[in-house]
């Protein structure tokens, strides 16, 4: 081998070394401040919605760029944020419920918040990032407990919960309360003034920062002070009009995979099944909206003091939310489906230099957002993971990056573009049924139409897409991590003992 030759290697080695293992330049590097919201449905003003009052996540949506078909890759908590946070698909056999735990199902898999670290920020995680508070811990600067969600601050509240009967994960909770109090009794409130005080921390710092706040509002319980409640009118509430069954649709789409299990099984006032009456109905459309306000303002009261700061001009802002929510569709509650209001979420990005005051039609799922930040950061993402970068978007809204996005939720999987929405269900590997709606003329999705003789050759061709996605899990991820982990091992190696 000549001394061309070898050096050509060598040089070719520190290029495609992954960023976790070269140390960058001291420069000034961008932020980011990553703001979850959990269980959050994209029906307010700045995507075309009046009934909920989100005055400052609508100024963030003037201020950058919102996505108007951002999906979640899973509908339920602990599977959508292990998703998000490393970068990879769900699949039957990995990230698929609620008690998902990321270090678990991919252990050698490089975190979110592992790889901003590793290269140079301070990782900061306030309220609910992931679900469980332990998972991949070890990648943050700084961590508090996570997420809280039943701090009932209302004396009668607290004693009713006390002598409540048992659900499933202890003493039946609630489900909404709003007494007069301010906005910082709540966890969602106190981790708001935690960050608010670490920004003013990070000022005095040349070390970037990678900052998440999760806020479990407006997930169950709904819970918020009073000036929240009263802000919207509750006679005027109006209830989902298509609170029935789907035409046409399986039994597994509805009785068999979505029950509204998590109200039912641990809330006081429900019933274990059928319909709620509509006083019922309205006091938890209530709660939610209320719940939604609140969020947003402490949402604008941490984005204030980034601008008053001076800290905007070198930040990126991503909002996103691990699902959406029903609030009566189809009889439904929660999320736990494949239904639109269960997948599609609100998701906005606000990043110096970017687009402004933009919308964008282009199709986005939560796994995309691992390789924007990085881009965004000029960190090198590892080459296992399974989104795209959206920097493309950023720079031109009008491009379309993907043409569908995939999402599933336990024995459903589905794919979705701007025309339909087919999933198929499983019992392991043995196929029990479908569904497929029209997007463009029932965005409600009331009427199945996987069954019209009609449409023989859509239900096959979206089949077929969902066969090449689920043979694209077949391949094997564990090895695909392994090699990387072992090729930056060896590269890491080679230049410290040449050095």
């Amino acid at each position: 081998m000549n001394l061309i030759y070898k050096v050509s290697i060598f040089l070719l080695g520190i290029v495609s070394l992954p960023q976790t293992i070269i140390s960058q330049e001291q420069t000034k590097k961008q932020n980011i401040l990553f703001i979850s919201i959990d269980d959050f449905r994209p029906k307010i003003s700045s995507y075309g919605e009046t009934k909920m009052i989100t005055p400052n996540i609508d100024k963030l949506a003037s201020e950058g760029l919102q996505f108007n078909n951002a999906y979640t890759n899973i509908a339920v908590c602990g599977a959508s944020r292990a998703s998000l946070m490393t970068g990879i698909r769900p699949s039957l056999n990995r990230f698929n419920d609620f008690s998902t735990r990321a270090h678990v199902d991919t252990p050698k898999a490089i975190s979110l918040n592992q790889i901003f670290k590793d290269n140079g920020y301070e990782t900061i995680s306030y309220g609910k990032i992931y679900h469980h508070s332990d998972d991949f811990q070890q990648h943050w600067s700084e961590k508090d407990k996570g997420q809280i969600q039943s701090d009932f601050q209302d004396p009668k509240s607290i004693e009713r919960v006390n002598n409540a009967e048992k659900g499933e994960y202890g003493n039946k909770n609630l489900t909404y309360e709003y007494p007069d109090v301010d906005d910082y009794a709540y966890n969602d409130g106190k981790i708001t003034k935690k960050a608010v005080n670490k920004l003013k921390l990070l000022k005095e710092t040349n070390q970037p920062f990678f900052m998440a706040v999760g806020y479990v509002s407006p997930h169950l319980p709904f819970i918020q002070p009073k000036k929240y409640w009263d802000m919207y009118d509750h006679d005027s509430i109006q209830l989902a009009d298509n609170s029935y069954q789907p035409e046409n649709s399986p039994f597994i789409a509805i009785e068999a995979q979505h029950n509204s299990a998590e109200l039912r099984k641990n809330y006081l006032d429900i019933p274990a099944q059928g319909k709620l009456d509509d006083d019922l109905a309205r006091n938890l459309i209530h709660g939610y909206y209320a719940s939604v306000s609140y969020m947003d303002a402490l949402i604008g009261e941490l984005i204030k003091e980034l601008d008053d700061l001076g800290l905007r001009d070198n930040t990126t802002i991503i909002l996103w939310s691990d699902h959406g929510y029903f609030l009566g569709e189809h009889g439904f509650w929660c999320k736990h489906s494949t239904f639109h209001e269960a997948v599609k979420i609100p998701f906005i990005m606000s990043s110096p230099g970017y687009a402004k005051n933009q919308i964008t039609d282009s199709f986005t799922e939560l796994v995309d957002v691992y390789p924007t930040l990085c881009e965004l950061a000029n960190i090198t993402p590892p080459t296992y993971i399974h989104g795209k970068s959206l920097t493309p978007v950023l720079k031109n809204p009008s491009i379309q990056l993907k043409d569908e996005i995939y999402t599933r939720y336990k024995q459903g999987e589905a794919v979705i573009d701007a025309n339909y929405s087919y999933t198929e269900f499983y019992r392991g590997k043995t196929y029990v049924g479908n569904m497929m709606y029209d997007m463009k003329n029932d965005l409600k999705q009331n009427i199945d139409i996987s069954k019209t003789p009609a449409n023989a050759k859509l239900v096959k061709m979206y089949s077929q897409k969902l066969k090449v996605m689920r043979n694209f899990f077949k391949k094997k991820l564990r090895f695909s991590i392994e090699l990387y982990i072992s090729k930056s091992r060896w590269q890491h190696t080679f230049l410290f003992r040449c050095a």
